[in-house]
């Protein structure tokens, strides 16, 4: 057999089946997430939140090219799923490459250990297309099928360059990796994490493995890690801040001057030392000297690094001079490090793309890294705070009073610096406005000056806590109010007593976590939860795809095996339907799990550097990651994305657990059957009595049974078919179709649940929020979903481009807040009348309200409060010498011109004698932040000119309390001068507009295909949203009925039955207001049907509770009232409110009374057991 081509062949047949499962699955238009983000950025060469992926959009860009707008989206998304599939191409070539490492170990390679190699690579790769957490990156425009693109190919590499006999140009392999790992930067930093595993295979390739000598190598290459990462990405551009600071500022030369300068030297430096490695001579290192002290100069005298910082540069600067020095002869091994190096900065300049795009100033411009300052912010994702890793606070550690707090690193700006004489007037972020100062100022001997300053020094920014509440490796550091409960029921936190003052300066007793509880939480919530989790729903099962926080019903993983999932999530024998058809329940009865397994024990057992090599790249993917990250409980949305490598890794093994099975089919004995049965089974046993003494939950040793009881049933069908069978290639067949079902399984599982194929929610909510907006409006949003495909619609597709899409997270920040002062599209300007200098980072980051000097009862004008805040001198003084800008009030009034905003159409004039002459309210806080000052300035700026929306997702603490003015027309809210009371709906805030909201879900609205016929994959995001939405149907109708206008109302309950079918949409509790109207419309058939339904349905959830143990239970008991209260009230709908006929009525009737008492038992019970968690473990 010709083992190469056979081998090539191959692959691209199983890259084939990844392909076409994966452009078979894509979702056609932009999902949600960062999804609608990534692709609007790619499509116009935008700039996205940081650290930025340059290469994927330049990338992402090609693709673009060859389609018009409305399949744009696909093409990216096509893209992604063209990465993975070759991503499955190189991870088919790796194992095939470990498996014919393993066939050399005894003997040449015959026909039978070809086909058991072949038949590894493609089982293991094939149960990689099918792993959820891959497939799922596979089929959106999300960056992280890339970067496993980038892992492979490096990955791959390295085992090629290793394979090399030709040691000639071995060392090509090694700069194309390094020049890979360049590029992978400006994709995601994931693929980084090799290096190690790559060092471990240049290691024992080069040098004879020792023990020593493999810590040593390992340590070597986490300092390559550590340079690339904590030193060239963010070091580069620091230093060019650097030398920017001394041209501009002491040299007086123009702006980039110092840029150009550094770029030069660094290109100097290259060539030089290339030359001096490949043939040494003085002049070389006299000219690398010279270079090394025409960079050093500007540093050590410039402004802009700290002395730390310099002397640490100096010291490296030293460090390079010397080793020069040592250079006596040509020397391969410098010469290739200095080519990596190269490459490198050749792959990360991808990231001036980023810098060349926001100097044109797009719509899309996050962060403005137009230059090295903001650049260096951009990539050090400083908008997103810091969090401690190694030594630091726990979350409820006071301030330390002696020294609360500490000056942060100072924030530099490029700025255009207004001079009367040698004082500063004032000071720009752009030379337009700079220009356009000295215009309107001709009388003045003002003069401009460019150079760069200091715009926040960040002043006693940083806290400082007491050392009494510091730890080392702190996991439970995240003060926010609803992170607390969850550390304490993560940990069974019960705390060390420590007498000590709390911020208020008096003494209290405050319980500071052990270390033990602090571990336990690490193990418990981001080991298990956070990553254990991810890995079994990859090679285990899944039990839904509901985000889980810690309960049994939601998220967690799932082999299928009765004996071992009902030790771990209770009684599995009355799952109700709402469980078992969800698509993403799927159930792979651990069959990769043991094949990974056997993959892994076998390797160890035949080579264990290769071992080494692949157990590194599953760590530093997998639990490093869980180390770096430090999550804090109740994340926004699941993580699994990020161990994608780490689960890459046992692909691998569970390839070569194939091969595992073919090698024991001709050499395993019947004695060492016994002997591994009585190891495996023995184990088991010992484990069960210890679980019998301990918790008494077996999932341990049962799983260990049910895995042996597999593995030992694979390996002696195989012993025997190895004596039956002496045909080697007879052998390796069988035990690929005894390993096949893995993939087949995980295949058949996961299919329903990642096609998305015919979704388009992510779109046509994004249209449907944007319908909901009259024209020239401004929409606020806040979160991801709400903002990202808004994005998408607009720039990509063209849509509803005269609404301004204003996230009110990203209004926090001053750049942002240059970005709304443009007009962009056929969006004019936000009513913004601040000037730049007066929110500028650092400025007015927080204002004060203080209102003990305003009487009661008085409302202030916002736009005199505003003007009070905008002026220096306003402050108040605290402790410290700090000055704070305030508000004198907390009562807030805007005044209402009536025939104005009639003419404006903001009120119909009907509702005319329902305007207020002013808008009155109260902020109850003690300060608001920038965004909503920014916001009260919007306010009273707009004076009604343009709509002003709330997105129904934003949230009441973006509201300014002012929901009492607030109108519901669709998707939003907006902003009338009508006073709303409180509705009877306790799902309605404000008042409803029934005219607007009628128009724009009946004949605007989309349906993102959830309407079809044929059943589509709508997860928990897109069922969350699809409630919400159909909550806004039900209040829609009920404010119809209200009216009197009931044809409409009755139009509106129809559509809503039409377009969320039970299918695609399952009826939940929202159903129920929205059956109560049916009923007031006198549509019982309909009303019945989904009563019947909905009883059906809740009831089966009743008897699933009542059958948890009181432990499991505890858990759910939100859940089990939500049930009880559906229940209930279709009992009161049928039997009292809309009296009902029949049979089936009287069995509701029965039917409840009985669920009555089971859930009075059951709460009974819940309330008689101990308060512990009752959380799944492995």
């Amino acid at each position: 057999m010709n083992y190469k081509l056979l081998n090539n062949v191959t692959g691209w047949v199983v890259f084939a089946i990844a392909t076409f499962v994966y452009v078979s699955t894509i979702e056609p238009t932009a999902s949600f997430w960062d999804c609608g983000e990534f692709i609007a950025t790619a499509y116009k060469l935008q700039v996205g939140h940081p650290p930025g992926a340059p290469l994927f959009m330049m990338l992402g860009r090609i693709f673009t090219l060859f389609t018009g707008p409305e399949l744009a989206a696909a093409a990216v998304n096509i893209m992604s799923a063209l990465s993975s599939s070759f991503t499955i191409l190189f991870l088919f070539w790796t194992i095939t490459a470990f498996g014919r490492k393993l066939g050399h170990l005894n003997g040449e390679l015959d026909g039978g250990k070809i086909i058991a190699i072949l038949g590894s690579g493609v089982v293991g790769a094939l149960a990689y297309t099918f792993s959820d957490s891959f497939w799922f990156s596979a089929v959106e425009g999300e960056v992280y099928a890339m970067s496993s693109l980038f892992t492979a190919i490096v990955f791959w590499a390295i085992l090629k360059w290793e394979a090399l006999e030709d040691r000639n140009h071995e060392m090509r392999w090694l700069v194309f990796i390094a020049y890979m790992m360049g590029l992978s930067i400006g994709v995601h930093l994931l693929n980084l994490l090799t290096i190690p595993a790559i060092g471990l295979v240049y290691y024992f390739k080069k040098y004879k493995p020792s023990p020593k000598g493999t810590i040593v190598a390992l340590g070597i290459s986490v300092l390559v890690l550590g340079v690339i990462q904590a030193l060239i990405i963010p070091g580069v551009v620091k230093m060019a801040g650097a030398y920017e600071v001394f041209f501009t500022n002491m040299a007086g030369m123009p702006f980039n001057t110092g840029s150009l300068y550094f770029a030069l030297l660094i290109v100097g430096f290259i060539a030089l030392n290339l030359l001096h490695s490949r043939s040494p001579q003085p002049r070389w290192a006299i000219a690398i000297y010279a270079i090394l002290g025409l960079a050093l100069l500007p540093v050590i005298i410039g402004p802009y690094l700290s002395m730390g910082t310099k002397v640490m540069v100096a010291l490296l600067f030293g460090a390079i001079a010397f080793a020069v020095s040592r250079v006596k002869s040509p020397n391969v091994v410098l010469n290739t490090a200095i080519l990596s190096f190269m490459v490198i900065l050749i792959g990360y300049s991808t990231f001036a793309m980023i810098v060349i795009r926001s100097s044109a100033n797009p719509p899309m411009d996050e962060n403005n890294p137009e230059n090295v300052f903001t650049l260096l912010a951009y990539l050090n994702r400083e908008q997103y705070g810091d969090r401690p890793l190694l030594y630091g606070p726990y979350y409820n550690a006071p301030l330390d009073l002696s020294d609360p707090k500490s000056d942060g690193k100072p924030v530099w700006m490029k700025a255009f610096v207004i001079k009367d004489g040698d004082k500063r007037v004032t000071t720009f972020n752009n030379e337009w406005e700079a220009q356009q100062h000295l215009i309107n100022n001709p009388d003045k001997s003002h003069h401009l000056e460019r150079k760069y300053i200091i715009s926040d020094p960040r002043t006693n920014s940083e806290y400082n806590y007491n050392p009494a509440f510091k730890g080392v490796f702190p996991r439970m550091y995240s003060s926010q109010a609803h992170h607390v409960p969850e550390y304490e029921k993560w940990s069974d936190m019960k705390g060390t007593p420590i007498r000590a003052r709390g911020n208020d300066g008096q003494m209290q007793v405050i319980y500071k976590p052990t270390f033990m509880e602090n571990m336990r939480f690490f193990f418990r919530y981001q080991v298990d939860w956070m990553y254990w989790r991810y890995f079994m729903w990859n090679f285990g099962g899944r039990q839904n795809d509901v985000q889980g926080h810690g309960n049994i019903t939601d998220g967690n993983w799932l082999s299928g095996v009765k004996m071992i999932d009902e030790q771990r999530l209770g009684n599995r024998d009355y799952l109700p339907e709402s469980m078992t058809e969800n698509k993403a329940y799927n159930r792979f009865y651990l069959l990769p799990f043991i094949l990974g397994l056997i993959g892994l024990f076998y390797q160890l057992s035949r080579s264990r550097t290769d071992w080494l090599v692949v157990m590194m790249l599953f760590l530093l993917t997998g639990l490093a990651i869980v180390v770096y990250l430090n999550q804090y409980p109740m994340q926004p949305r699941e993580r699994d994305y990020a161990y994608a490598g780490s689960f890459y890794a046992f692909a691998i093994w569970i390839g070569l657990g194939v091969y595992a099975l073919y090698d024991a089919a001709r050499s395993i004995t019947t004695r060492e059957l016994q002997k591994a049965a009585m190891i495996t089974f023995g184990t088991g046993a010992v484990l069960y009595v210890f679980e019998l003494v301990g918790s008494g939950n077996h999932s341990f040793s049962f799983s260990l049974f049910y895995m042996g009881l597999v593995a030992f049933g694979a390996l002696m069908l195989l012993h025997f078919a190895g004596k039956a069978l002496k045909n080697g290639s007879m052998l390796a067949v069988i035990a690929g179709l005894i390993a096949l079902p893995a993939p087949l399984i995980m295949a058949a599982e996961g299919w329903d649940d990642h096609n998305r194929s015919s979704r388009y929610t992510g779109r046509d909510f994004a249209i449907n929020y944007l319908e909901t907006c009259e024209p020239n409006a401004i929409l606020f949003t806040n979160g991801d979903n709400d903002t990202f495909p808004l994005w998408y619609a607009q720039e990509v597709e063209g849509i509803r481009t005269d609404v301004r899409v204003c996230n009110l997270s990203l209004l926090n920040t001053d750049w942002y807040i240059d970005q709304m002062k443009r007009k962009v599209y056929e969006s004019d300007p936000l009513p913004i009348s601040i000037p730049e200098e007066k929110y500028r980072q650092g400025t007015r980051d927080v204002v004060y309200l203080e209102d003990s000097r305003n009487p009661k009862g008085i409302f202030v004008d916002a736009r005199k409060a505003v003007d009070f805040a905008l002026e220096d001198k306003n402050v108040l003084k605290i402790g410290g010498g700090e000055a704070l800008h305030y508000m004198p009030t907390k009562t807030f009034s805007l005044g209402v011109d009536s025939a104005s905003v009639i003419e404006l159409g903001v009120v119909d004039t009907s509702l005319a004698d329902q305007i207020v002459p002013a808008l009155e309210w109260r902020v109850n806080k003690s300060y608001i932040l920038k965004n909503q000052f920014i916001m009260l300035d919007m306010l009273a700026t707009n004076q009604w000119k343009r709509p002003m929306y709330y997105a129904i997702t934003t949230g009441p603490d973006s509201y300014l309390n002012l929901q009492r003015y607030f109108q519901l027309e669709g998707l939003a809210f907006r902003l009338v001068p009508i006073f709303a009371p409180k509705s009877p709906n306790p799902n309605l805030t404000g008042r409803i507009h029934t005219e607007r909201m009628y128009d724009a879900m009946m004949n605007k609205f989309k349906w993102g295909g959830m309407d079809s016929e044929d059943e589509i994959y709508l997860d928990e995001n897109n069922m969350r949203m699809i409630t919400n939405l159909r909550l806004q149907f039900s209040n829609l109708a009920e404010e119809l009925i209200r009216e009197g206008k009931e044809d409409m109302a009755r139009e509106v309950l129809f559509k809503c039955l039409e377009v969320m079918p039970e299918h695609n949409v399952p009826y939940n509790q929202v159903m129920v207001p929205l059956t109560e109207s049916l009923y007031k419309l006198n549509e019982d058939e309909r009303a019945n049907a989904i009563s019947q339904r909905l009883f059906d349905i809740f009831e089966d959830n009743m008897r699933y509770y009542a059958s948890l143990s009181p432990e499991h239970a505890r858990s759910l008991q939100r859940d089990i009232q939500t049930s009880m209260y559906v229940m209930q009230r279709v009992d009161l709908m049928v039997n009292s409110l809309y009296k009902q006929e029949g049979d089936w009525v009287e069995n509701i009737s029965d039917r409840y009374d009985e669920m009555d008492e089971v859930y009075r038992l059951t709460m009974e019970a819940i309330e008689a057991t101990k308060r512990r968690s009752a959380r799944g473990s492995f």
